[in-house]
């Protein structure tokens, strides 16, 4: 799994009466109330994997070519792959499986020569060169365990253009606990699910020629949506107690032009980057998309510092979005305190999305962990 991000690090320093106190603050209390509330939540289990992986956290997924792709972040390997690697900083899988009712089966990966899983973001030159430098406990550079890591964040599939658009994270991570950076964001592009992601090069001269955003700019890509003909994307970073979601939005046709992004700056959209206001306190990994049983845009995501799994809803991408509605309280993690990383699975919605399936990742060991499934069945909130 991912080790914990720097905003995970936060956690560390406060109390869990402040934690607790905080947490609460980000509900919104001055929010209206959510379209829907939970009539039942059901944990159907654990997700099998290959048994090649020890453990990977984050599992966004979509739809592809008539299957259900799967995005991981960090992957840990019970044996090296063919690069004599045990932590890949991304991997992928698909599963012909679309019911989810009695849990999710049948997940493939591609493999590699000695029969590991392969990464989903193929590294660039350079990437790989760092890496392969580093690798190691005796390793050519200093220091050793350093690496170029490249997490999924969301996945939208892209009907129209028979693809699916994956925003990642670029990451520089050293040797220790919490001891990582994030550089940038941006957008791959999916046009086989059992083949590698493409990376396109948007500025050759850049230090990081891949790279949309910039660490600094909203890290884009805490979930996505396809709308029309735009993409539109939140970013959500950590500040103080709370991770504050931005918007912003482009035409598909235009994707890698920065010039041609526009930020929600609370009434209107505006095309300075610096102007892009909250539209709602989240998680820097969630999913948001339209249910159409409660008639409202949905966002589900892992509360912050808590093992609460809550939903927001709202008419419109831009909000005004709901306070928080809990959907089910996630099973404590056997090692550390609370998970992080709760995605909704919408090409598994039942009844219009009356009945929704939401995953979460677990660990159970150091370098272990488990991936576990839970039904939420809706119910629509009527307001008097």
């Amino acid at each position: 799994m991912h080790h914990p991000s720097p905003t995970r690090l936060a956690a560390l320093v406060y109390s869990t009466t402040v934690v607790s106190a905080l947490a609460a603050c980000g509900s919104g209390s001055d929010r209206p109330p959510a379209a829907g509330r939970v009539v039942a939540s059901t944990d159907l289990g654990v997700i099998a994997t290959n048994p090649a992986i020890t453990a990977r956290d984050v599992g966004a997924s979509g739809l592809l070519d008539g299957r259900s792709v799967w995005v991981y972040g960090d992957t840990f390997l019970g044996s090296p792959d063919e690069t004599n690697r045990t932590l890949l900083s991304d991997s992928w899988s698909w599963t012909y499986d679309m019911d989810a009712s009695d849990g999710i089966a049948g997940f493939l990966e591609p493999l590699d020569s000695v029969s590991a899983p392969r990464m989903l973001l193929p590294e660039t030159d350079e990437e790989r060169a760092f890496n392969e430098a580093h690798l190691g406990d005796n390793c050519s550079s200093s220091p050793c365990g350093a690496r170029w890591a490249l997490w999924p964040t969301s996945i939208v599939e892209d009907v129209e253009r028979e693809r699916a658009l994956v925003f990642y994270s670029l990451v520089y991570a050293r040797p220790g606990s919490w001891n990582f950076d994030g550089v940038g964001q941006s957008i791959a592009i999916w046009n086989d699910p059992e083949q590698p992601l493409e990376r396109p090069v948007i500025d050759p001269l850049a230090e990081h020629p891949t790279l949309l955003f910039e660490d600094g700019d909203p890290a884009f890509g805490s979930a996505a949506v396809i709308h029309g003909d735009y993409l539109y994307s939140y970013g959500c970073k950590l500040r103080e107690d709370q991770k504050p979601c931005k918007l912003g939005r482009v035409e598909i046709e235009h994707l890698y032009d920065r010039s041609r992004w526009q930020y929600f700056a609370g009434d209107a959209w505006s095309s300075n980057i610096d102007a892009a206001s909250t539209v709602f306190n989240g998680n820097d990994m969630m999913t948001v998309g339209w249910n159409a049983y409660l008639g409202r845009y949905l966002a589900v995501y892992s509360r912050v510092f808590s093992n609460s799994v809550v939903m927001r809803t709202a008419e419109t991408l831009e909000g005004p979005w709901s306070s928080e509605e809990v959907l089910f309280t996630a099973q404590k993690p056997l090692v550390g305190d609370n998970v992080y990383d709760a995605l909704a699975h919408a090409e598994y919605a039942r009844d219009d999305g009356r009945i929704i399936y939401v995953t979460y990742s677990r660990a159970t060991d150091n370098f272990r962990s488990e991936q576990r499934l839970v039904s939420v069945e809706l119910a629509r909130e009527v307001t008097p």
